[in-house]
């Protein structure tokens, strides 16, 4: 192996990669204005937070991920959840499609300390869904709230939800995810 200036040639090879990976990374998040939409659904996003978009969500934050955000997301009914791979149907209640959500959630290995706050019926844009509450330790001890709202649809499943460091970050920006769902339209039938 040949040296650059007192470094292996491996070293600087590992800074280009790290330096391509860093930029790949960052380059997707965008100032979220306007409206944030699918074929299915819509919100508004707040004024001055970031949204990164995905192929089944889109996931909206002020400070970074790892301290608050709001995603919006819809699945196939049919598409198993990862750790339980038990399936939703149309016909389920909300309270049996919560009861799902959350084994899924306990089952889930970077959500240590899981506790369920609430699951009570909730009118998510006026479709009969529920609403889950509930607290975990990420894989780094920090602990973290969430509100899950969910409906069933005809074929899909919606959900969106805001997650933020318990300690700080979820009380200040839970106004900010209260005007989201509150804006929140179903698009399609």
């Amino acid at each position: 192996m040949f040296k650059l200036k007192g470094y292996r040639a491996t070293t600087w090879v590992w800074v280009g990669v790290m330096l391509v990976l860093t930029t790949a990374c960052a380059a997707p998040w965008r100032a979220a204005s306007g409206h944030l939409a699918s074929p299915e659904w819509s919100v508004i996003p707040p004024q001055g937070w970031m949204h990164l978009s995905m192929a089944d969500s889109e996931i909206i934050s002020k400070n970074g991920p790892y301290l608050e955000f709001i995603m919006v997301q819809m699945r196939p009914l049919t598409q198993r959840f990862r750790f339980t791979k038990q399936v939703l149907n149309a016909g389920m209640l909300p309270h049996e499609a919560a009861r799902l959500i959350t084994d899924n959630l306990e089952s889930d290995p970077l959500i240590r300390n899981f506790r369920l706050l609430a699951s009570e019926p909730a009118m998510v844009a006026e479709r009969p869904g529920f609403k889950l509450i509930y607290s975990y330790r990420d894989q780094h001890g920090v602990v973290l709230k969430t509100i899950y709202y969910g409906v069933l649809l005809p074929n899909r499943f919606f959900n969106i939800r805001y997650t933020g460091a318990q300690r700080h970050y979820f009380d200040q920006e839970l106004p900010a995810f209260n005007d989201v769902l509150h804006s929140l339209r179903f698009l399609s039938s």
